[in-house]
């Protein structure tokens, strides 16, 4: 999880947490330690839609994405899923 702390010279602090980053969660959703070595030649897993759309609502709550719609939290993490090596289908059969 990240974290940012930052002090002020009252000897006061903000201190924000945020979510663990989205290549965490696909690897936590795949099953998989790593994503491919060649992605966009070798497949290492599959997702399907839901799955994204689990984590774009996880995410949504993050100070960075708390602005942004869900259908572009869900296109930035497929964009990621890709490059993992990550295929992201409808429903998973």
């Amino acid at each position: 999880m990240s974290v940012t702390i930052t002090a002020f010279k009252d000897n006061t602090f903000e201190f924000t947490v945020k979510s663990p980053s989205v290549t965490w969660y696909l690897k936590k959703a795949a099953g998989i330690e790593s994503g491919s070595s060649r992605p966009g030649h070798v497949v290492a897993t599959t997702l399907s839609v839901r799955h994204i759309y689990e984590i774009a609502k996880i995410k949504q709550s993050d100070p960075y994405c708390q602005y942004m719609s869900l259908e572009s939290i869900c296109k930035s993490i497929i964009g990621t899923a890709n490059t993992m090596g990550i295929k992201v289908v409808k429903d998973l059969d």
